[in-house]
């Protein structure tokens, strides 16, 4: 799969006064009536299960030079938001700063995936900003070359 560039985002929520967040870079667009996206999130991380319970979490498509962004929130750090340019947006979900975008989602169905789950999510709010993306190709970070 390693053959395959991905887009970089970090998944967010707040459940039970805590702020959790992870970078995912199993994301897609599933449909457009209604607006559905899917991430897929490893059973055993602790994100998951606030996702889970919270039932709503915020997608934050990753800029080009948000590589150590991307790392601090794959790594097992207590408090990944420490130092971290974020603000709760007004369903209280903390959405990151300097992103090329950011979906707002109500979890719309959860499946199992075998040490994942498969969480399509309901795009209910949408702000993009002008922006090159973080890649991910060959297990190393990437950018996208710009248009002729």
């Amino acid at each position: 799969m390693g053959c395959f560039a991905t887009g970089v985002t970090i998944v967010t929520t707040k459940s039970d006064g805590e702020l959790h967040g992870m970078t995912v870079n199993s994301f897609t667009s599933v449909s457009l009536h209604p607006p559905l996206v899917l991430v897929c999130l490893a059973n055993d991380a602790r994100t998951t299960p606030a996702v889970q319970a919270r039932g709503w979490f915020v997608v934050n498509i990753l800029e080009q030079g948000q590589a150590a962004l991307s790392n601090r929130f794959a790594q097992l750090e207590e408090d990944r938001f420490a130092g971290v340019e974020y603000s709760l947006n007004e369903y209280g979900l903390p959405v990151l700063g300097g992103c090329v975008a950011h979906l707002v989602c109500r979890v719309y169905r959860i499946d199992p995936g075998g040490d994942h789950i498969i969480v399509l999510g309901e795009v209910v709010k949408a702000e993009i900003h002008e922006a090159a993306p973080l890649l991910f190709f060959r297990g190393s970070y990437t950018t996208a070359a710009p248009k002729p």
